[in-house]
């Protein structure tokens, strides 16, 4: 099951997502509403948030995240505005969030939801198998996914993944965000961070040794992207995380 909150002072935007998530969603857990920055905090400190849709006119969409992230480093948050603003959406998808959504509310809600839910879940965001009897019937969108999540740890490129598929630069380019809403290096950027807070809460590799792990070979570049990411930096997020299980235990 997976806790979702709705931040949102739009009570008829709220009423429609709440009856979009009931009705394609079975394994979700409505939290109450918070209409205001005081409901958000009383709300987080009785509940465990695995998921915030988080209206940006509402709240600061950007601050409410980083405190939530604080209380749940394995947070996922999807942004709505009734303002399209490229530089907000920009910003959000660096943050690692997982869309940015202008209302009204139609179904790119319940693909963005899908897409947080199954990471939240604890599998891959299209379902891959493990089982290599499946190779050959698998489809193009679970090749470049697989493809990513065996080689994140490799000087992984966008021209890497063309040559394998065969295909040119540019349409892949347009498969990937097709497929993950982002574009190749915002997607590999927070597979590695994933991995990354796994190991440094279950593991007492050191810092430079997870960032090699992971597929960065400068340990400052990695302290500097991961507290991008996250908001924290990676000793940080030991020193708070350590010993405890993730939910965003992803596979690899």
């Amino acid at each position: 099951m997976c806790n979702v909150i709705i931040v949102d002072n739009d009570i008829e935007s709220s009423e429609i997502m709440k009856e979009m998530i009931r009705e394609h969603f079975a394994n979700v857990i409505l939290l109450p509403i918070a209409t205001t920055r005081l409901e958000l905090i009383e709300i987080a400190d009785k509940y465990s948030i695995e998921l915030a849709i988080i209206n940006h006119d509402t709240l600061d969409c950007f601050k409410a995240h980083k405190f939530l992230l604080e209380r749940f480093p394995n947070l996922k948050s999807i942004v709505t505005s009734r303002k399209a603003d490229f530089k907000n959406a920009q910003k959000a998808l660096r943050l690692g969030m997982i869309d940015y959504l202008l209302k009204p509310i139609d179904a790119d809600f319940v693909y963005a939801l899908d897409r947080g839910i199954k990471s939240i879940n604890q599998v891959s965001l299209l379902d891959i198998e493990n089982n290599d009897n499946q190779n050959t019937s698998l489809t193009l969108q679970h090749k470049v996914l697989r493809f990513i999540h065996k080689n994140y740890a490799e000087s992984l490129t966008l021209d890497v993944l063309a040559n394998y598929l065969n295909m040119s630069k540019y349409h892949v380019s347009r498969l990937v965000k097709s497929i993950l809403g982002m574009n190749f290096s915002e997607y590999l950027l927070i597979y590695r961070v994933e991995v990354a807070k796994k190991e440094l809460s279950t593991t007492d590799y050191p810092i430079s040794e997870v960032a090699m792990n992971v597929g960065f070979n400068d340990s400052t570049y990695f302290t500097k992207k991961f507290k991008e990411v996250t908001g924290l930096t990676p000793k940080r997020y030991r020193q708070t995380y350590q010993g405890q299980v993730t939910i965003a235990d992803i596979q690899v």
